[in-house]
């Protein structure tokens, strides 16, 4: 376990839901507002009035007028039409999907700020991934959140006590020390996850399954092409060329062997072998319902998800107290091979400002001063999890100047969808469904959903 006991916590500035893109044709209006910047965000108008004082008292010929906003289908079309008007925000923040496709309206790094950061110095992977674009940077990350797992400690209790039951014999011996080893603590890797999700999944006589081992293989799980990514990543996948132009994924690539593989192919095929009935993975069905009730339903032992689930636990469960928290599996034990997959909001500056330069200054602070504020409007109280959840993190790779970088963080990685991110993610789901339901074997769907990706990202206009 020395990954998972070295490691802190996850709660982090966590709103990211599915919303509905478009785009904007028309020649915006500078933002008037001398001595003003206007602030679209999500955090609690009580954290903004403090950051407001303090960023005033510093610069004083400055007022920081902040609105509160919501993640919905709609906030894309409000900052945008706002921005036409000339009544947008001067700083606003957006998913990291979205720096790429707003570039052309956002202002990048002004050489003041830059003199004080650098990104790809100073923070986790992830946010540098996302906001780096041509050599210019075009927001700044408060903090990030990477994919985690809920699993629930009841169930793997009663899974390790039910097979030392049904094998008690002492040549069982070894067997019974591989499952306390695996349902004991939490397992590392995807060869011991596939292994511990076996012996936590209980079929009935027909073969269906009654208790699930772990929620993934199949298009109805809440976080899918998230998991799929996180998969691809770690089997070393190029998911799309350096100039944006062309998807990668399905394509043969080099190996540190020097022989050629599909490593995408590869982590598709993981990634549904665990809904698939004819594999030794076979874990999990649809029939049970949706990953996030079938877990508060004691149906299945493991689902993957962000920081913000826990949230909903508490908000619509507060009852729900049978799970715990871990990092999700690696393809190797081997310290310097992690890789897991983050997101996470970006404080960006509308290039229609006419304070531009103060509102890389605000990015700037929000982004490291300030950060615990931002952080702590949605901090998650304990809800049977380990003190250690509960602290701060931030995007930054060191915080306190002598501690090692936060693992979870630091080996987090995303990468750039182009300009429709939403439809990327659709493309992705399609293939996954089609191996569900047979339609196309791995390689098929993945050719399939790169040559539909290619011609969205040379896609001209909205």
């Amino acid at each position: 376990m020395k990954r998972f006991s070295k490691i802190a916590s996850y709660i982090l500035i966590a709103v990211f839901f599915a919303v509905s893109l478009s785009g904007c044709t028309k020649k915006a209006t500078p933002i008037a507002g001398a001595n003003k910047l206007i602030v679209w965000s999500f955090e609690d108008e009580d954290v903004w009035k403090q950051i407001s004082a303090d960023y005033t008292g510093v610069y004083k010929d400055m007022t920081v007028e902040y609105k509160k906003e919501t993640l919905d289908a709609g906030y894309e079309n409000r900052v945008l039409n706002a921005i036409l008007s000339g009544s947008g925000p001067d700083v606003w923040a957006m998913p990291n999907d979205w720096v790429y496709r707003h570039k052309d309206k956002l202002a990048p790094m002004t050489d003041t700020v830059s003199a004080l950061i650098n990104v790809n110095d100073q923070f986790v992977p992830a946010v540098g991934q996302s906001v780096v674009i041509d050599g210019q940077t075009y927001g700044l990350a408060a903090g990030a959140q990477p994919l985690i797992i809920y699993y629930n400690a009841d169930i793997f209790e009663t899974a390790l006590s039910v097979y030392n039951k049904n094998n008690p014999d002492d040549e069982n011996q070894a067997k019974r020390d591989r499952a306390r080893v695996l349902l004991s603590g939490f397992p590392r890797t995807w060869a011991d996850f596939s292994e511990a999700s076996k012996l936590l999944t209980v079929k009935d006589a027909s073969g269906n399954i009654a208790l699930s081992g772990a929620a993934l293989g199949t298009g109805n799980i809440a976080n899918a092409t998230d998991i799929l990514y996180l998969m691809m990543l770690q089997n070393n996948t190029q998911l799309i060329s350096p100039d944006l132009k062309l998807a990668t994924f399905a394509l043969p690539q080099d190996t540190p062997k020097q022989t050629s593989d599909v490593p995408g192919k590869r982590a598709l095929e993981l990634y549904t072998s665990f809904a698939d009935p004819s594999s030794s993975n076979y874990s999990w069905s649809d029939s049970l319902g949706g990953d996030v009730e079938a877990f508060i339903n004691g149906k299945v032992a493991m689902i993957f998800g962000y920081s913000q689930l826990t949230n909903y636990f508490s908000q619509k469960y507060p009852n729900f107290k049978s799970y715990q928290r871990a990092f999700v599996p690696q393809l190797s034990e081997e310290l310097g091979t992690y890789v897991d997959y983050a997101k996470f909001n970006v404080f960006g500056v509308s290039a229609y400002s006419a304070n531009s330069r103060y509102g890389w200054q605000l990015a700037r602070l929000l982004s490291t001063e300030y950060s615990s504020s931002i952080n702590s409007s949605s901090r998650i109280s304990s809800v049977g999890i380990s003190d250690v959840y509960n602290k701060d993190t931030t995007s930054l790779k060191d915080r306190s100047g002598d501690s090692p970088d936060p693992l979870e963080l630091a080996t987090s990685k995303t990468f750039i969808k182009g300009r429709f991110p939403d439809e990327f993610d659709a493309n992705m789901l399609r293939a996954i469904i089609s191996v569900n339901n047979k339609e196309l074997l791995p390689q098929a769907a993945l050719d399939t959903a790169s040559r539909n990706i290619t011609d969205i990202l040379r896609k001209v206009g909205w």
